[in-house]
């Protein structure tokens, strides 16, 4: 009997949960859904990395993270990355981590080619 009672205690202590999920949206300054975003889970003690994308409606989810801190960034195309650093995975428990991200600066380049002619330049011949 004793035998028995110790291989079921065995068995269930290899069962044991030694993670925690890590779920949220990502959102513009807006508040609106970022479709399709790229979310990437760093393990700060380990540089174990895991990388998922949101939805249609931004959401994301990690699961089975081990326990520990995590940088979290998000990127999507058009918008600037964010990066939440040190966000604690606990054991059996779940984080709502929502992100949000900017628009990236959009820079306007103006490109003239040929020299322009001075104000009031007039061509021609002749006496002036």
């Amino acid at each position: 009997m004793i035998l028995v009672l110790s291989c079921i205690l065995v068995r269930e202590g290899d069962a044991q949960v030694i993670s925690g999920d890590l779920v949220g949206t990502v959102l513009d300054k807006s508040g609106a859904a970022v479709q399709g975003a790229s979310i990437e889970a760093v393990n700060v003690e380990t540089g174990v990395k895991y990388a998922t994308k949101g939805n249609d409606t931004g959401e994301y989810r990690f699961t089975n993270l081990p326990v520990g801190a995590y940088n979290v960034s998000a990127s999507a195309t058009n918008f600037a990355t964010t990066t939440i650093n040190g966000l604690r995975v606990e054991l059996n428990k779940t984080v709502t981590l929502p992100i949000t991200l900017e628009v990236k600066s959009v820079a306007n380049t103006i490109e003239v080619s040929g020299a322009a002619q001075p104000f009031g330049y007039h061509h021609g011949s002749g006496n002036q």
